[in-house]
């Protein structure tokens, strides 16, 4: 998998706009051509990690949208969840976090044996 220069143009766009910025003054901030910021806003020109650390940091974006979109399906029941948690005491934390911990286990062995084909009686 690429990263896709349009997502990360787009990201970028979305957190410039939400900073009320224009291009101009983010390509000053950030230290680059306002050319080469209406190129990666486009998606037309990747940026480099320095350019993309800057932006990232100057903007307050996370660019985990970007470079892992399957993860962000869920993003919703994690933030209910960390919201749950949130009200818990330390001991509960613990005893969720082990419960948490053994499902995953449990829910892993389970997919493993229905990834096997079934036994032949001889």
């Amino acid at each position: 998998m690429e990263l896709n220069p349009k997502r990360l143009g787009g990201a970028i766009k979305n957190a410039r706009l939400e900073n009320n910025l224009t291009q101009e003054e983010l390509a000053e901030r950030v230290d680059i051509a306002t050319v080469h910021m209406k190129q990666l806003e486009a998606g037309s020109r990747k940026p480099s990690v320095d350019v993309l650390y800057k932006l990232a940091r100057f903007l307050n974006f996370s660019v985990d949208a970007v470079f892992f979109p399957e993860r962000m399906e869920g993003r919703e029941l994690q933030r209910k969840i960390e919201r749950s948690l949130n009200s818990c005491s330390l001991h509960e934390l613990h005893v969720i976090y082990s419960t948490m911990i053994e499902l995953r286990r449990i829910l892993s062995s389970l997919q493993s044996q229905e990834a096997q084909p079934p036994e032949r009686p001889e």
